[in-house]
């Protein structure tokens, strides 16, 4: 459970960093007019708590196949996106602009979802590496 954790607050801000990007990058195209106060900057962190909180839910103690992995990677993003969405848009009325905004949002989710998997996987093939490399000098030392 502990290095689940550890895992989690690497990736925690993995994710907050990509959702700055994100939300500067759709501020750009659906409100660049528009200024915010500093009570935005808290926003990154409150999203990327709770696009953490599956990963941490959403676990399994036995090894699984490729198939059950992606199946389980696949329910965690839609998760992320209901929770995301619920917390951005619950309670306001429908409307083409909400719809058009949703749109853009659950993108990028999908988005900044991939690029956390993909910037993890390559920080883990690093770690794997470095370790087979420091296992070969570890039995080269001892034959």
């Amino acid at each position: 459970m502990k290095e689940r954790i550890k895992d989690t607050i690497g990736t925690f801000f993995i994710i907050v960093t990509l959702i700055d990007i994100a939300m500067f990058v759709m501020g750009m195209i659906l409100g660049p007019d528009q200024r915010f106060g500093y009570e935005v900057f808290i926003y990154p962190v409150i999203y990327g708590a709770l696009a953490s909180i599956p990963g941490l839910v959403i676990n399994s103690k036995k090894e699984m196949t490729v198939a059950q992995a992606i199946v389980r990677e696949i329910v965690q993003l839609f998760v992320i996106i209901a929770l995301i969405l619920v917390f951005m848009f619950a309670g306001k009325d429908i409307s083409r602009e909400l719809i058009v905004t949703g749109a853009f949002v659950a993108m990028s989710i999908v988005i900044v979802f991939v690029l956390v998997n993909i910037i993890r996987w390559w920080l883990d093939s690093k770690t794997a590496d470095q370790m087979t490399k420091d296992l070969q000098k570890w039995k080269k030392r001892t034959v």
